[in-house]
């Protein structure tokens, strides 16, 4: 978990614009633990409703799902990032007009 949210996180900065940076990790602060208590809410009317077991299968399905729409659409995503970052003049993590050919 903290590898993907470290990685989401420099990853976002790298390839949003610097004049836009600070609405976007706002907006992407506010998805990530703003929607926490939705999802504990919808798991506990669940498995109020279905029983725990059943919540845990549904929610391992729904993941399963996800991660399979993820790895299907992970090609295209790999495409624009990269294109982002170039834009930005991002290359291994420093500004491409300060790289030398030493």
């Amino acid at each position: 978990m903290m590898l993907q949210m470290s990685s989401s996180n420099t990853l976002i900065q790298a390839m949003v614009p610097d004049h836009l940076r600070g609405r976007v990790m706002a907006l992407y602060s506010m998805m990530f633990m703003g929607m926490a208590p939705f999802g504990a809410f919808f798991g506990g009317a669940t498995a109020d409703r279905l029983g725990a077991p059943m919540a845990v299968r549904l929610g391992s399905i729904a993941c399963l799902g996800g991660a399979a729409w993820f790895g299907v659409r992970l090609p295209k995503v790999r495409v624009e990032a990269r294109r982002l970052i170039i834009a930005q003049g991002m290359v291994g993590g420093e500004p491409a007009q300060e790289m030398t050919s030493e």
